[in-house]
């Protein structure tokens, strides 16, 4: 993009080996920023992530851990995140938020789930115990248990509207940064990336080769 460089890195939140994915890719891209797809709060607790593990705080963490856990050890929070954070720090570089802030995520959920979209989820609890995985790899499952607790219109929505925002972030972003490395959770990747070339191919200062 002209004079900077923006890498998106898919990864697979919770997995531990994904960590070590990142490491690589921050010693490859030697980027000036990296961005993550959390919220301020939680870029805030990340950085003074103390390094003990967290339990899965619901059903739907308890059911991703339990699923994800056949290719390996899951960890929370995810080293993925936990990783870049840890490298940005040692080497002097700065660090990025993607996703919504806190307020801001609750007023976009306000807007967009309903209450049968609530009723829709809680149904979704009692079908999970049943539910078999068809999914042979991580990269199939995480999308496919996204399809699985996204299922009422609204989840969907609310998913749609980060992806939109994830990649608002990062067109603004490359116009500050020389090089950005964005560690995307894997299910949101793809979107992000298509989101993000039409908003650039849109803006007039963004008529770039990507």
């Amino acid at each position: 993009m002209g004079d900077a460089r923006l890498v998106l890195l898919p990864a697979i939140r919770g997995l531990v080996s994904e960590g070590e994915r990142v490491r690589r890719a921050i010693e490859e891209v030697q980027p000036e920023a990296v961005g993550l797809t959390v919220g301020r709060e939680d870029l805030a607790a990340l950085e003074s992530y103390d390094g003990s593990e967290h339990p899965p705080a619901n059903w739907e963490e308890e059911l991703y851990v339990a699923g994800l856990s056949q290719w390996g050890d899951v960890r929370k929070p995810p080293p993925c995140f936990v990783e870049a954070v840890r490298l940005a720090k040692e080497r002097g570089l700065i660090l990025r938020a993607l996703d919504f802030n806190d307020e801001d995520y609750t007023e976009k959920y306000v807007e967009l789930v309903t209450a049968w979209d609530l009723l829709g989820h809680t149904r979704l609890h009692k079908k999970a115990g049943k539910h078999r995985w068809e999914a042979t790899t991580p990269e199939e499952f995480v999308l496919e248990f996204d399809r699985f607790v996204s299922e009422p219109e609204g989840y969907v929505a609310l998913e749609r509207a980060r992806e939109g925002h994830i990649a608002q972030r990062l067109a603004k972003l490359a116009r500050k940064h020389r090089s950005l490395l964005a560690v995307v959770e894997y299910e949101r990747a793809t979107a992000v990336w298509e989101i993000l070339r039409s908003v650039l191919q849109d803006d007039p200062r963004d008529q770039r080769s990507m």
